[in-house]
């Protein structure tokens, strides 16, 4: 017989993961690091300022149609989100879940149809009695001020199906940071956040957070990766691009301050005096300045001719590629 109550547990771990992924889209210029399981709520985020957001999530795995626990979901999430926002300096308190319906109430149905942000303001009045109703029974109730209600669309087996609303999120947060043309970013994304924050939420220890930069890393990779510099290793020898290539990805995955080390190159860049265009300004730099970032491959024990063209193709796609990685510092708030 199919385990039910495992296949829930599953459903609702996905479902909290992929939450938070639009929960920290949603708050990407102010958030310092997510959190999922923290020590407060289901999905943490920490702000600048020393402020937070606290959500609780709570997924329905027939959530078209199943509308039986939608309440009891909504009175455990308000109490625990009480409790919490009594020890923390609070910003939003976010109930989101995946029923269309969470209120099991006709009158507000339609007000959370689709993908909705509701604060308590704009609950209509038959879902805010529910709500004050549940708050009255809990001894130090959260600020209704601060209260949302999330509503996420996420249902079925179907992966395309289940996961369409989060990429159409990463799809827009990359759309508004001017960096839609390069293919299948999203969907690397969407599978590289999954990950990591399915990672974080399996660690025992609460102080283990996800950084911003561990978050946005992904997108500098992908922008940068190797294929976008193909063109500069025409004129190797054959074999040296092999190599080269395979070393690429692991030199980069391999940096403690990989995002420091690509701020640098930029810093160096525009600080290079040169009075000719900008792709001859590309060529000199790389020419005059590759031997300055030798000591990021101190500890490898690749060939110098391996060394030089690695660095240089780390240069050539960074600098090539400076507009999309300023528009990604500057739309997130690094």
């Amino acid at each position: 017989m199919t385990n039910r109550r495992a296949n829930a547990v599953m459903f609702g771990f996905d479902f909290q993961v992929n939450a938070a992924i639009v929960l920290m889209l949603d708050n990407m210029k102010e958030l310092q690091a997510v959190k999922i399981e923290s020590d407060n709520e289901d999905i943490e985020l920490f702000l600048n300022n020393n402020e937070c957001i606290l959500a609780q999530a709570k997924a329905v795995q027939h959530s078209s149609y199943d509308f039986n626990n939608v309440r009891a979901n909504l009175n455990k999430a308000l109490k625990t989100l009480s409790e919490a926002c009594s020890k923390t300096n609070v910003k939003k308190a976010i109930f989101i879940t995946n029923s269309p319906n969470p209120f099991k109430d006709d009158d507000s149905r339609s007000a959370f149809y689709g993908h909705a942000r509701r604060s308590f303001a704009n609950i209509p009045p038959s879902a805010q009695k529910i709500i004050t109703d549940y708050l009255h029974n809990i001894d130090v109730p959260l600020d209704t001020d601060k209260f949302v209600v999330h509503v996420l669309p996420f249902e079925t087996d179907d992966e395309q199906e289940r996961y369409k609303e989060i990429k159409r999120c990463i799809d827009d947060f990359i759309g508004d940071l001017g960096i839609m043309d390069c293919p299948g970013l999203g969907k690397k994304l969407m599978s590289v956040w999954q990950n990591s924050l399915f990672g974080d939420g399996t660690k025992a220890n609460a102080t283990i957070k996800l950084k911003k930069t561990d978050i946005v890393w992904p997108m500098i990779v992908f922008v940068t990766e190797v294929s976008n510099g193909m063109d500069f290793l025409d004129g190797l020898d054959l074999g040296l691009q092999e190599e080269t290539i395979r070393q690429y990805s692991q030199l980069i995955d391999s940096m403690c301050e990989r995002m420091e080390f690509f701020t640098r190159i930029l810093y160096d860049y525009n600080d290079f005096k040169c009075n000719t265009n900008n792709a001859d300004k590309c060529k000199k730099f790389i020419e005059q300045s590759w031997t300055n970032y030798l000591p990021y491959l101190d500890s490898t024990d690749l060939n110098s001719e391996v060394k030089e063209t690695l660095i240089k193709l780390v240069l050539y796609n960074v600098i090539r590629r400076r507009f999309y990685i300023d528009n990604i510092k500057n739309g997130v708030g690094l």
